[in-house]
Parts: structure tokens; C-alpha cells; sequence
């Protein structure tokens, strides 16, 4: 029997409809050939428990390459069908078993396995860090990523040497933990046409105000945004959010043009920019959480808060110690005000409250028969209600069945509906009320913690979403400045209008980061610290970082967005940090070279707003 390998190569180098017949033949001959080439025990995978230990939950799994006829699949399956196996600290330890319930295990499990054929791939990441196992990630050639294995007996070499028996591959020269699948005829090609100079110089095109007509044709947008796309990019539907999102971009361009308005822009909008050279980034490190020991020194007697610009550098440098944030959240949101003694803070509490339960008692008391003659209201309604049964029920504060928290995240957005009926709720907003339930696990002080923090993102829920576009806007004119190079492949791939960060937008993160890291990420937000527009930055940073991944795969715009949706939860938080304030300092150290608007956008010359 010819080995399956073999056929599968001969199959490659084959076209032509002489070529299918006879391939057609030889399937019948070995339909029934399948085998296992390679196998690997040990190989796992691993998730983030939410509102528990952060200690990494593993599954045991076994990787294999089988051969079929016209087809080599690398497949993972898990083989402890019983239970998730927990890493210990100490490998010598024994494995433990989580609690989680069987047939919540079993479908997670389901969604984890995988089978794909390396005709299908386009990439893997490969990394062996010093510390902790060595994993790797496969990415497709439609973008999405499949699941990280982390081989915890070892063995990757073997594999990848197993592999190269079925496909070329070739390490990335400029990513040092990537691996790209090729295809030599194609590759050959490649280099027997001329490539487009993907580090052309395109600052002359930046404008000093890019954003009016961009802002136009947004009445059925508008509409179609909150109905169609925000539902797909928050419930994590690539497929459908790559739609959307196509969909949404052709209704614009369409609106645009009945109106009139001229995507190209005047000549006296342009600030020309022939060549800029930023200084070297400079290192930074994150700092231990600021702590209770810490926190109280900044009191006064009377309970003010002194000196709070050098606090909030602090919370920014390193975030609040966990038993800080109940307190220290809500003065960083206005619940307290930092100048006020604690007893003005207390009577202020005090009147805040009885507003609330009024506000609460408003909808509580509309009967059914109101409510039948109220359709805006039991539209809201009912949309609270969908969004409160699926809100973080992974985390234990939410999880389960008849859960009262449940019910406090329902009543507090009812009651936000009554506080500021031309808002109201829109989708995603229940992402940023969970977390201050969470911490403060009080209603009143969550509600009003949650009207501070919607002060501060309220327009991204508007229904022109002009204030979304304007955000994609400046991320686009900060990448040119900061990385020419991504930004210019972005608009070569018909993807420089960012859509693809749209979620991260939205809801700031809340869906890219694990529980614990977003109560971090928001508290550094909330500080304003460098600028109130820090958020673009780590933007910045995260597309900085992925440069090299995007443009080694050739993504399109269809990949683009998957990849970035793939990110979420594989994202290190710490590095992102630390390179979004690196870059605030770069740019700093140029401001007075850098496009006018770009230092608007950082706030650059404003003393207060740099730290």
C-alpha cells in the first residue's frame, strides 16, 4: 500500500480534471486508510477559571497527526474525560481535579478539541519560555487561531519534526516564535514579482482634522449598528461580526455618496509630515499595588483625601491591592468626592440612597397593563433581561441557577433606564456594571459608581456611534505615527478604518481580558493618568505587538478580524501596560514634531494630564 503521506504530496503537485479521475480512483482504494503517524501524550490544553484561584486549570490531551488519503489532520482530544487536571506550583505534587459540574465540563471540552488539515494552516506560534511549558498556537489561513497546547512532558521538537515529513515550514524572520506553513510554488511566485513597498511614506496624507466626513450618512448606520453589529461582536460570533461589519461599512460608503459627501480630502486639510523619527522607547516595569498602608497615609484626619494627583499615580504605576478597591472605587468613579471629609462623604451617601430606591420604586410600580401601553420600556425591559441571564455567569459571583446577584444587576439597570431615559440601555452595558457589583457588593453604591463610570463611556452607546468612530479615528492616526509600517499594510488591506477594534471600544476591553486583569486595566483608566486617552494607547501597543504575526500570514481584512478577536484572553496585560506608557513617553519626547491633532489626542502640553 502506497503510504498515506506520500499520496497526500503526489495530490499537492497534481491539477487538471485527467488528475481528479484518477484521484478519485485511488480514494476508493483507500477509503479505508487511516492512520495515526504521530502521537503525543501530554499535550494541554488551558482555560482561566473566572472568580476563582487564578492558578492555571489544565486538560490532559493527546496530539496526533493522522494520515488519510488526501489528507494529513493534526487533531487534539482530550483524554481526561473526568475532570480538569490542575497544574501544581511543584510538579512533583500530585494532580487535583476541579469541582466543576459534568456536563459544563463536557461542553467546554467539546469546544476545545479540534481536527484540521495543514492544508488549512497558515501559521503556528511557538514558544518556549524559560519559565513555565513550552505551547503552540495554530492560526488558519482565514485568520482564526485554534486553542494554545502546552506540551508539559515536552516532545515539541518532535512533533514539529514529524510534521516537516507533510508540509515546508519555515521560521518567520521577523517574528522569532512564529512558523509559517508555505507553499514553495507559491513563494516562487512571490518572488518573481515586484512587492509593494509596504514602508512608503504616507504621513503626507495625515490630516489635522480627519474626522467631519466620516461622521455623515449615520441614520440608517446608526440603526444597524446597535441591532445588527454590537449584538454579533458581543457575543463573540467572528463569522457573523465580519458580516456586520462588511455590511455596515458598504451602508456608509452608500449613505456617503447619496449625500454627497467626498471620502478624499481638501489639500488644506493635510499637515504634512516628510519624515519622522521617534526617539527610542524607553523601559518601564509595573509596580507593586498600592496598598491600605499606603491608601490611609493619603487621609486626612477628617477623612479628606490629600494630595490626590501623586495618589492616582500611584494606582497607575501599580493599581489598587484587591481589599482596597471597595473603597478606593468609589472615589475614583465620584461616588465620594476626594476633597470631602467622611462624614460630608456619609450624608452625601445618605441622599444618594433615597434617590436611588425612588428612582427604583418608578419602575417597579408600572403595572402590566402600563406596561402594554409603554413599549419602549418593556423593550428595554426585556433587553436587561437577556443581557442579565448571560452576564460573566462563568464567575461564581453570577453562576447558578436563582442567583439574588442576578436580580441586583437587573434592578440596578432598570433603575439606570429611569435615571437617564434618552440613554436607556443598550447592549454591553451590563459588561461594566458586573465587575463594580462585584467589588462593592452594594446596590446603591454600585448604581452610583455605575452612573460615574457610564459618564465617562456613555457616548460610546449613542446611537450615531460618532463618538466610536472618532476613538477608531485617532487609534488609526496614532498607529501612523507610532508604526507606519502595520498602519500602511491596514490600508493596503482595505482595513484602515479599524473597525476590527470596534469591541475593543465598546466596552473597553471588558471582553479581551480575564476578570481579575480588566478590574486592573479599568482602575489605571480610571485614573486619567497619562491622558484620558490612555485606552488608544494599549490599542496601539497590542496592534504594535501583533505587527509582524498580521503581515507574515498576509491577513486580509476577513483575518485581520478574527485574529484580533482570537487575542482575547491570551493578552498579558502587564506588557501592554508597560508598552502603552513607553510609547505615551515616546511620543511625548517628539511632541514638538508630532501632527497637531495627534497631541490634542494625548493631551500633550497639558502638564496635568502627564505623569
Amino acid at each position: 500500500m502506497i503510504p498515506a503521506y506520500l499520496v497526500y504530496r503526489h495530490y499537492q503537485k497534481k491539477r487538471g480534471p485527467v488528475i481528479m479521475e484518477a484521484l478519485d480512483d485511488m480514494t476508493s482504494i483507500h477509503s479505508s486508510f487511516t492512520r495515526e503517524a504521530f502521537t503525543l501524550q501530554g499535550v494541554a490544553a488551558k482555560r482561566v477559571v473566572e472568580g476563582e484561584d487564578t492558578e492555571d486549570c489544565y486538560i490532559s490531551g493527546k496530539l496526533s497527526l493522522i494520515e488519510k488519503p488526501y489528507a494529513v489532520m493534526i487533531e487534539w482530544i482530550p483524554m481526561e474525560e473526568d475532570g480538569w487536571v490542575l497544574a501544581a506550583e511543584d510538579e512533583s505534587e500530585n494532580l487535583s481535579t476541579s469541582s466543576d459540574s459534568g456536563e459544563s465540563r463536557r461542553d467546554h471540552i467539546n469546544k476545545l478539541k479540534f481536527s484540521v488539515d495543514i492544508k488549512d494552516l497558515r501559521s503556528f506560534q511557538c514558544v518556549e519560555p524559560k519559565k513555565g511549558y513550552p505551547w503552540i498556537r495554530f492560526i488558519g489561513k482565514d485568520g482564526s487561531g485554534y486553542i494554545p497546547l502546552y506540551f508539559r512532558q515536552g516532545g515539541i521538537s518532535s512533533f514539529t519534526d514529524n510534521l516537516q515529513r507533510y508540509t515546508t515550514l519555515k521560521r518567520s524572520a521577523r517574528e522569532a516564535n512564529l512558523v509559517l506553513f508555505t507553499d514553495e510554488r507559491l513563494e516562487a511566485l512571490e518572488q518573481s514579482v515586484s512587492i509593494l513597498d509596504l514602508n512608503s511614506d504616507f504621513f503626507s496624507r495625515m490630516m489635522a482634522q480627519p474626522y467631519a466626513t466620516a461622521m455623515t450618512g449615520l441614520g440608517k448606520v446608526a440603526t444597524f449598528v446597535q441591532e445588527q453589529v454590537i449584538p454579533s461582536i458581543l457575543e463573540s460570533d467572528a463569522v457573523s461580526a465580519e458580516e456586520k461589519i462588511r455590511a455596515m461599512r458598504e451602508l456608509r460608503e452608500k449613505e456617503d455618496e447619496a449625500a454627497g459627501v467626498l471620502r478624499s480630502h481638501d489639500d488644506a486639510g493635510f499637515e504634512l509630515i516628510t519624515h519622522l523619527e521617534l526617539p527610542q522607547r524607553p523601559e518601564f516595569t509595573r509596580e507593586q499595588p498600592l496598598t491600605e498602608i499606603l491608601w490611609q497615609k493619603y487621609k486626612m484626619p477628617d477623612g479628606s483625601i490629600r494630595d490626590v494627583h501623586s495618589l492616582k499615580v500611584l494606582i497607575f504605576r501599580g493599581g489598587l491591592d484587591p481589599s482596597l478597591r471597595k473603597e478606593a472605587w468609589k472615589y475614583l468613579l465620584g461616588v465620594y468626592d476626594w476633597k470631602k471629609s467622611f462624614a460630608e462623604n456619609e450624608a452625601m451617601y445618605k441622599t444618594l440612597s433615597e434617590d436611588y430606591y425612588r428612582m427604583k420604586l418608578q419602575w417597579k410600580t408600572i403595572s402590566k397593563d402600563q406596561e402594554n401601553r409603554f413599549s419602549e420600556f418593556a423593550a428595554r425591559k426585556a433587553l436587561i433581561d437577556k443581557d442579565v441571564s448571560r452576564t460573566d455567569r462563568t464567575h461564581a459571583f453570577f453562576g447558578g441557577c436563582d442567583n439574588g446577584n442576578l436580580i441586583l444587576l437587573n434592578d440596578i439597570l432598570m433603575t439606570y433606564c429611569m435615571y437617564n431615559f434618552d440613554l436607556g440601555y443598550v447592549q454591553g452595558m451590563s459588561d461594566f456594571l458586573s465587575p463594580l457589583l462585584v467589588v462593592l457588593q452594594n446596590e446603591v453604591h454600585a448604581f452610583w459608581a455605575f452612573v460615574g463610570l457610564l459618564k465617562r463611556v456613555h457616548r460610546n452607546f449613542e446611537l450615531d456611534q460618532s463618538a466610536i468612530k472618532k476613538q477608531l479615528m485617532d487609534l488609526r492616526d496614532l498607529l501612523m505615527v507610532v508604526n507606519p509600517k502595520l498602519a500602511n499594510y491596514l490600508e493596503s488591506h482595505n482595513s484602515d478604518d479599524m473597525y476590527f477594534c470596534f469591541r475593543w471600544m465598546l466596552v473597553v476591553f471588558k471582553r479581551e481580558f480575564c476578570f481579575d486583569d480588566i478590574m486592573r486595566l479599568w482602575e489605571v483608566l480610571w485614573t486619567d493618568l497619562p491622558c484620558s486617552n490612555f485606552h488608544l494607547l494599549i490599542c496601539v501597543a497590542i496592534l504594535d505587538q501583533q505587527m509582524n504575526f498580521i503581515i507574515e500570514n498576509k491577513f486580509g481584512l476577513t483575518e485581520i478580524l478574527k485574529h484580533i478577536n482570537d487575542l482575547s484572553m491570551h493578552i498579558d496585560l502587564n506588557d501592554t501596560l508597560t508598552s502603552a506608557e513607553a510609547i505615551f513617553h515616546q511620543l511625548a519626547a517628539s511632541q514638538d514634531k508630532l501632527p497637531i491633532h495627534v497631541c490634542k489626542i494625548l493631551s500633550l502640553g497639558d502638564s496635568s494630564d502627564s505623569s
